[in-house]
This record gives C-alpha cells, structure tokens and sequence, in this order.
C-alpha cells in the first residue's frame, strides 16, 4: 500500500511541475521562429476614454492589425477579449492604464512599462503559431488572448 501511494504522490507531483513550467502561451507544434518588432512609447493621446478598437486592421498594403486596451481601477476595456491575427502580420498593441503596470505577452516574453495615464505601444511580428495570453503582471488581469494562425 505504501508503494501504491507513493507512486500516486509522485505522479501529482511530476504533473503539477509540468503544468507549472508549460507557462501561459500554447504554441502549436509547429511553431518556430522567434519575435521580432520593437517596443516603442507612444505619445499621449490625451484622454481617458475606453478602448475604441481591439484587433483592427489598418487599411493599406501591410497587414497591421492594431489592439488597443485600456485600464481604470484594474478593470480592463477593450473592444474584443480574442484577438485573431494571420501568422506573418504585424500585431501594435497600446494599453493605457490609470496605474503604473507591467503588461507582458506571453509566449513572445514582451513586456511593456506602463505609466499612469501614458499609452505604451507594443508591436511585433506575429511569426509564433499558437494562442498567448496578454497579462498585467502587478494586477493578474487578463487583457486579451492572441490567437495566430
């Protein structure tokens, strides 16, 4: 009996440990290259209203879809919690919050410092199939999911 209940402690314990280091992000098998863009702070754009658009794409040639979120009190608004992007695009997120943040994407490790009432701007190349979530490390609150494919 005691070797039975060893082994059913050893399988919790190995799969918790693996739950534990798949992380967040949950690329498809395929998945490879690594993330490419830079971060760069916006300007203000003045104002506190909500999110006007999540996942938009920006008329013309290029393949831009922009995501836009905004924070009051750790309540995030934005226009659409998934946001469905074609793998090879080009992904600008700006996320203004009323505090100062840390907003991180999973699966492509970007981070952005936020400034209370400052919008930062996060772009990158979508070249990771797969489904990331977008965080606020100092709250937990979900912004979004990003599903590219």
């Amino acid at each position: 009996m005691r070797r039975a209940a060893r082994w059913t402690v050893m399988a919790a314990l190995t799969a918790g440990m693996l739950v534990a280091a798949a992380g967040c992000g949950k690329p498809a098998p395929d998945s490879g290259g690594s993330a490419s863009g830079g971060s760069a702070p916006s300007g203000s754009s003045g104002g506190s209203s909500p999110a006007q658009t999540a996942g938009t794409r920006s008329p013309g040639k290029t393949d831009v879809t922009t995501v836009t979120a905004t924070v009051t009190r750790g309540k995030v608004q934005t226009a659409r919690r998934t946001v469905k992007v074609h793998l090879g695009s080009t992904v600008r997120i700006t996320v203004t919050s009323d505090a100062g943040e840390e907003f991180h994407l999973h699966g492509y490790d970007r981070e952005l410092e936020l400034q209370p009432g400052r919008p930062g701007t996060l772009q990158l190349v979508a070249d990771k199939p797969g489904v990331f979530e977008a965080e606020l490390h100092h709250s937990g609150a979900r912004v979004f999911e990003l599903q590219v494919s």
